[in-house]
């Protein structure tokens, strides 16, 4: 995969807005000028696209609220270093980008949604600067135990606080936060909308929240590789895993995970479903990773 487009990270350029009516940009920004990626809010295809012929039928599904905390339990030790292999390194390229686009202000109170090992919280620590604070919050002990130790090894660990907390009930009063943000989480969840909704209410009015997640590539010359490499590369990642003791199981899980997950247009209008404004998206690496940004709605003002 090449590295993000320069064009996704462009000095002072913002994200692409997305509304709920289609349009198509012909590969070119909202101010005209082209780019590498779409940002306009095309229609990608809803799942990953057609089995190959002869394929087995689409896996039944499960229970993720089960599943999900034991399978990253089982991996938390060896999560860092299979999420650069599965990424081919391109997470510090995605970690890059996340800096650069998600508007997260200096002095800020900071949620971190499903923390795992504390690699985005230490982002978001280095952004919200000595005046801010990180709150970091995770289903499965194992990543917080790993998340913990980074934290307490890093000089930006006094800014970050790390605990138990599901997405789908996050522990937190309303309005607790200035921004809230989660990376490659939201696939995860038992129920997607209900933890939109969760993050929202728990970010001020005028705060925003930022999604970081894989997405499906709208372009079929990309999209076609993509899928090669998660029906068939990945199996072989599998493979030298389990030769070298380590976890097999995210290997499987990682294609099956974005089967269902919504394209980039369709997650940006289910956030706006969720009471989110302004909702934009950005794709990263000719669109394998979406980083979408909203804001709360600020609150109507009082008429006398």
């Amino acid at each position: 995969m090449p590295a993000m487009a320069k064009s996704d990270c462009r000095k002072g350029q913002e994200p692409g807005r997305v509304t709920s009516r289609k349009t198509v940009s012909n590969g070119r920004s909202a101010t005209g000028a082209s780019t590498g990626d779409d940002v306009s809010g095309r229609d990608a295809p809803a799942s990953l696209g057609e089995r190959p012929s002869g394929g087995s039928s689409a896996a039944p599904p499960l229970d993720k609220s089960a599943f999900v905390p034991e399978l990253f339990d089982r991996i938390a030790a060896h999560y860092d270093l299979m999420n650069i292999l599965m990424t081919a390194g391109f997470w510090w390229i995605w970690q890059r980008g996340f800096r650069r686009l998600a508007g997260i202000p200096r002095g800020a109170r900071v949620l971190d949604i499903g923390c795992g090992t504390a690699e985005l919280s230490l982002l978001l620590a280095h952004l919200v600067g000595e005046r801010g604070q990180v709150t970091g919050v995770d289903l499965s002990p194992g990543m917080l135990a790993v998340g913990r130790r980074k934290v307490a090894r890093s000089p930006l660990g006094g800014r970050i606080t790390l605990g138990p907390g599901d997405a789908l009930r996050l522990p937190f009063p309303d309005r607790s936060f200035d921004a809230a943000a989660s990376a490659f989480v939201m696939r995860n969840v038992a129920d997607l909308d209900r933890a939109l909704r969760e993050a929202a209410r728990v970010v001020r009015p005028g705060g925003r929240v930022a999604i970081l997640e894989l997405s499906h590539p709208p372009a079929s010359l990309v999209r076609r590789p993509f899928l090669f490499y998660f029906r068939r590369v990945l199996p072989l990642l599998g493979t030298w895993a389990a030769r070298a003791g380590l976890p097999v199981a995210p290997y499987a899980w990682l294609p099956r995970s974005l089967e269902t997950f919504p394209g980039a247009p369709e997650l940006a209008r289910r956030m706006e479903a969720a009471g989110l404004a302004d909702v934009r998206f950005r794709r990263m690496t000719i669109g394998v990773v979406c980083l979408h940004l909203g804001r709360v709605p600020e609150a109507p003002s009082a008429r006398g």
